[in-house]
C-alpha cells in the first residue's frame, strides 16, 4: 500500500492513476486497437497493408493496392465501428486510406 495524504492506495491503483494522468492510457488503447486490426480485416488485407498509425483520432492505413484502397473506402464506416468495438471505446473518428 502507498500512502497519499490521508488516502491509502494499492500499487496497482497508483500505477493506473499515473497512466491515466500522463496520457499513456490513450497510447496503450491505440496500440491495442492497431493490434486488433489484423484480426478484423483478415490475412488478405493485412498482406497488402504497408503501414498503419493513429494521429488525432484518425487511423491512417497505407495500402499497396489501389483497387483494395478503393474497395475499403466503401467499408470505412463498418471497419471503424468494428475497430472501436474491439477495444470498447470510440478511439478513432475516421479512417484515411493512402
Amino acid at each position: 500500500m502507498i500512502f497519499s495524504g490521508n488516502k491509502e492506495q494499492s500499487m496497482g491503483e497508483t500505477i493506473k492513476e499515473w497512466i491515466k494522468h500522463t496520457g499513456v492510457e490513450k497510447k496503450i488503447e491505440e496500440t491495442r486497437l492497431l493490434e486488433k486490426y489484423e484480426d478484423i480485416v483478415g490475412p488478405l488485407i493485412t498482406k497488402h497493408t504497408v503501414s498503419k498509425r493513429i494521429e488525432r483520432s484518425i487511423l491512417y492505413i497505407k495500402l499497396d493496392s489501389a483497387s483494395l484502397r478503393h474497395e475499403l473506402s466503401y467499408a470505412r464506416d463498418q471497419l471503424k465501428k468494428q475497430l472501436n468495438l474491439s477495444v470498447g471505446k470510440d478511439l478513432i473518428k475516421d479512417i484515411v486510406f493512402t
